[in-house]
């Protein structure tokens, strides 16, 4: 989650003109993108509605997802009110829809939600001319080594979020927010 608020603040402070209206948006990605979800999964834990910080196991992981779908949801609408730039409402308009896709795969199969949550942001660092492979690159190995280690993910799980973040976001972005 880390992530997602570093790639918003480099599409809001990181290149031109800063909007006047950016420390505000900062703070509305932040609330939807990481304050709320974490609370949410340490309220889900603290019921027993999960039975770990990550939902490990695949048929609890919908609840929690279900919900980060509100949240992004609530936070594009607010976004797109504020007039906040286009590829940060884009990237939280693809966390939504993201997460919509994830959801439909794991009720099959358990993808890795961090390996995808790593790659949407590096797609849009990429839209928005942020690109520099070596560090996006070591941080997905990073985040995808560590998964596979902890044994929460395949090499294959951990490869299919990493390819589904990139590739649904930067499609998603080149669409409708470019």
């Amino acid at each position: 989650m880390l992530i997602s608020l570093v790639a918003f603040y480099l599409l809001l402070f990181g290149k031109g003109t800063i909007a006047a209206n950016a420390f505000s948006v900062l703070i509305v990605c932040f609330i939807f993108s990481n304050l709320i979800p974490i609370s949410t999964v340490l309220v889900l834990k603290k019921m027993g509605k999960i039975s770990d910080l990550d939902a490990s196991k695949k048929e609890q992981r919908i609840f929690p997802l279900t919900l980060g779908i509100l949240y992004s949801g609530i936070a594009f609408l607010i976004l797109v009110k504020i007039n906040a730039n286009p590829l940060v409402q884009g990237l939280m308009f693809c966390y939504m829809s993201n997460t919509i896709i994830t959801i439909l795969i794991t009720r099959y199969w358990k993808i890795s939600i961090h390996a995808m949550g790593v790659g949407g942001p590096i797609a849009a660092l990429w839209v928005a001319g942020f690109q520099f492979p070596i560090p996006a690159f070591l941080i997905l190995i990073a985040v995808s080594y560590a998964r596979v280690v902890l044994k929460a993910h395949t090499v294959l799980q951990v490869i299919a979020g990493t390819l589904g973040g990139l590739i649904f976001t930067y499609i998603q972005l080149q669409l409708f927010f470019v």
